[in-house]
């Protein structure tokens, strides 16, 4: 059940956007991550320029966000809204087709993700990445996911690419296929109730 498409499109509610965990989107979500943000990207320092483009990104990101998922326009995206806007603006597409919003966010959260700024995101970021988000007694589980979602030419190059990121990004909440590797983008999932 961890897998499955629902429990995904519900996690990155949960885990990638709902920062402030009252259950659903709004404005604030995208206002603490244009910090949050800010403050991964900088290590730690604000550079008020950088912040400033974050507050301009995540506010665009917020109410495109809005306009393609709040469907009864209260100011709130919940999980079932939001799970309607990606099954109907992103189930089967690739990321190339998806909207704007989508892309955007996807670029936005590599850029977090790849910690030292290479270009890509090895096995040491990956590994924090998913305990930043969940809790874990044993690395190898952690370890075992990433060499699951890692395919020949990702260990090859080292990690993976903002490109294959998009892809598996992407994947991750277009495909319902629960055996496709992308499923372990974020590292090994639990069930959400």
């Amino acid at each position: 059940m961890a897998y499955t498409w629902d429990n995904r499109v519900k996690f990155v509610v949960r885990y990638m956007y709902d920062i402030d965990n009252n259950g659903y989107l709004d404005k604030n979500d995208f206002e603490c991550l244009a910090l949050r943000n800010t403050i991964i990207e900088g290590r730690g320092e604000i550079d008020a320029k950088t912040y400033e483009n974050n507050q301009k990104i995540m506010g665009n990101l917020w109410t495109e966000i809005a306009e393609l998922a709040d469907f009864n326009k209260d100011g709130h995206v919940t999980v079932d809204e939001f799970k309607k806007a990606v099954q109907n603006l992103c189930t089967g597409k690739k990321f190339d087709e998806f909207p704007g919003a989508f892309k955007m966010f996807i670029a936005n959260q590599f850029k977090t993700v790849d910690v030292n700024g290479d270009g890509m995101v090895g096995h040491d970021e990956y590994r924090l990445d998913c305990v930043s988000r969940a809790a874990f007694a044993d690395v190898k589980e952690i370890d075992d996911a990433f060499n699951q979602l890692c395919s020949d030419d990702d260990k090859k190059a080292g990690g993976i690419t903002l490109s294959r990121y998009q892809e598996l990004y992407a994947q991750f909440i277009s495909n319902p296929d629960e055996k496709c590797n992308a499923v372990y983008l974020f590292g090994p999932l639990k069930e959400i109730v």
